[in-house]
């Protein structure tokens, strides 16, 4: 995916370039509200201009104020233009007006300054998530019999919020499966996905249910839960048939009681998401040996979904090629390729143990490994693993087709001392060159410079000293 990222501030700007590209996210820089519409116009003026799917909109523009005005006009007018791009707002005036006002407008969420990482790559994800789904099921739907069914009834079932069980082996595309059923659902809410199986005991009500400020000894700030960013959503807990027993009774109460309680907190909250699970496992098998509850398992297997193994479904290969090529020459900003003879026998003839999920990674190997060449041909699959760790030969041709175009940025001088930074190599890095930037573009108003970062005086203050900042006086 490929997100459009505006602010003012250079500082923001490389701070989520260097945590969007730690993330593989695509990412574009505009600096003021004329260049958001020049690269959007852009990328939609053909087919050699690669689209985005998010952008991230900052809605102040203006030094010295934070109305927001010039950030909200311009949301309208991209809501009008661009309909079919999701944008989110983020601004350092965290207020509900102003959240109220950008989500009348069009805006799909509100992110406020400074944003939690893991919230937001969470959140790009699930909006550059849902056209790939529907793609690959679409693609697989009138090739395979056993998909069609699938297929078929996904549609049945996708507007009801009863729970669903997805089953099959590893990479059999059982979170494509979950996806689709939640992109057919018209639900308004998130799809939120996690591995219920990895969760440790000690944190799995919060990682579910959250809990609030002081909950326990460091719960310095309270935390929403899987279930409350999943509201009037779809909620993917995989590897469901490895929880432990003691966390398989927490969730059928959820299920039971349709109410979840944070952790610390004096009331349950309603729940509104529908649970899609999935699992690779014999669940019937370990709930008749003790090792999973029966009672959870019939509250989960409401409707059952069994996703094939890819070595059943070999008439999809053409159609699945082709999405997975296109996809990894749109990251990368690669030519298409021509797919050589001898390709499709080549993967017909592989046994898939990894199924679709090792198929997305053969490809994507293939397509990095021909990239200065016009044809992918069956030796750019490396099915039998001769060069699969990437030999000295071709690590130049990978590394060169990965890395992103990187905009060189002046040095910022620290006000403290005459060294000059380069551009940051690191998130602590880009840190302390925002923190430079507004010291330089407030220097005499330290309020100013910490309201800027979307930070209070004494968080502001904390960081001049991490960073061993002396401002000037």
């Amino acid at each position: 995916m490929r997100v459009l990222v505006a602010d003012d501030d250079e500082g923001v700007l490389m701070a989520l370039e260097l945590l969007l590209q730690r993330e593989r996210i695509g990412c574009a820089r505009a600096l003021s509200p004329a260049e958001v519409v020049e690269k959007l116009a852009g990328s939609n003026a053909g087919a050699s201009a690669e689209p985005f799917d998010v952008v991230l909109l900052d809605l102040n523009y203006e030094r010295d104020t934070t109305s927001g005005h010039e950030g909200l006009s311009l949301l309208s007018r991209l809501r009008k233009q661009y309909p079919d791009v999701p944008v989110v707002v983020m601004t350092g005036w965290a207020s509900i007006e102003g959240a109220v006002e950008a989500m009348r407008r069009g805006a799909v969420d509100y992110v406020p300054k400074p944003w939690d990482n893991r919230r937001l790559v969470e959140l790009l994800r699930g909006l550059g998530a849902g056209p790939p789904a529907a793609a690959l099921l679409g693609a697989a739907a009138g090739l395979s019999a056993a998909m069609q069914a699938v297929h078929a009834t996904i549609e049945q079932v996708a507007f009801s919020d009863v729970p669903v069980l997805i089953t099959g082996e590893h990479g059999s595309g059982k979170e494509l499966i979950a996806r689709a059923v939640h992109d057919q659902s018209g639900r308004s809410g998130k799809f939120v996905a996690l591995n219920a199986g990895a969760l440790a005991e000690g944190t799995f009500e919060s990682e579910l249910f959250g809990h609030v400020r002081g909950a326990y000894t460091d719960a310095k700030g309270a935390r929403e839960g899987a279930f409350a960013r999943a509201e009037g959503g779809t909620l993917f807990l995989d590897e469901v048939a490895n929880m432990p027993q003691s966390q398989q009774a927490k969730l059928l109460r959820v299920l039971q009681e349709r109410q979840y309680q944070p952790l610390g907190a004096s009331a349950a909250r309603a729940s509104t998401a529908r649970v899609v699970s999935a699992t690779n496992a014999d669940i019937e098998g370990l709930a008749r040996a003790g090792q999973f509850r029966p009672d959870l398992l019939y509250r989960l297997n409401t409707i059952r979904l069994h996703v094939p193994p890819l070595r059943e479904r070999l008439s999809e290969l053409p159609g699945l090629v082709q999405i997975f090529v296109e996809r990894e020459v749109t990251r990368y900003g690669l030519p298409m390729p021509r797919i050589a003879q001898g390709v499709l026998r080549a993967l017909e003839a592989h046994g898939w143990p990894g199924n679709v999920r090792e198929l997305e990674h053969v490809i994507q190997r293939a397509v990095l490994l021909s990239a200065r060449a016009a044809e992918l041909t069956p030796a750019h699959l490396d099915l039998d693993g001769r060069g699969s760790s990437f030999g000295a030969a071709t690590a130049p041709v990978i590394a060169a087709a990965m890395a992103p175009p990187l905009e060189v940025l002046p040095p910022v001088v620290d006000t403290s001392a005459p060294a000059a930074l380069g551009p940051p190599r690191t998130v602590r890095d880009a840190e302390k060159a925002a923190i430079l930037q507004a010291l330089e573009r407030y220097p005499e108003d330290r309020r100013a410079a910490a309201e800027s970062l979307g930070l209070s005086r004494s968080a502001f203050y904390r960081r001049l000293s991490q960073h061993g900042i002396r401002p000037q006086k």
